[in-house]
């Protein structure tokens, strides 16, 4: 059943891969990439068993619940990643202020 597969997809990106860390961005661009492919599955379904079928309503609710994950996901922008850097290395030339 495709919705079986979508929830085990689901299921298996929520916990990472302790030998390969995963890039924000790389996660991110994944998550899109999941949340297109869960839409067309969802809209598919409803095309083919109409919208108030059991198969259209699980996919929908997929698709909200990526949603709702997505957007719970921090945002790591690259100013907020530059003052961790120089948090976590306060020698770096980078992390030095200047008075002028």
């Amino acid at each position: 059943m495709p919705y079986t597969n979508i929830a085990l997809q689901q299921t298996s990106e929520m916990t990472p891969s302790l030998q390969q860390p995963v890039s924000p961005l790389a996660s991110d661009s994944a998550s899109t990439t999941r949340l297109k492919a869960a839409l067309e599955h969802a809209r598919r379904l409803t095309e083919m068993h109409g919208p108030c079928s059991l198969e259209a309503a699980l996919a929908w609710e997929t698709v909200e619940e990526m949603q709702t994950a997505r957007s719970r996901q921090p945002r790591i922008t690259p100013r907020g990643a530059f003052a961790r850097y120089c948090m976590e290395n306060p020698h770096a030339i980078e992390s030095r202020i200047y008075d002028v």
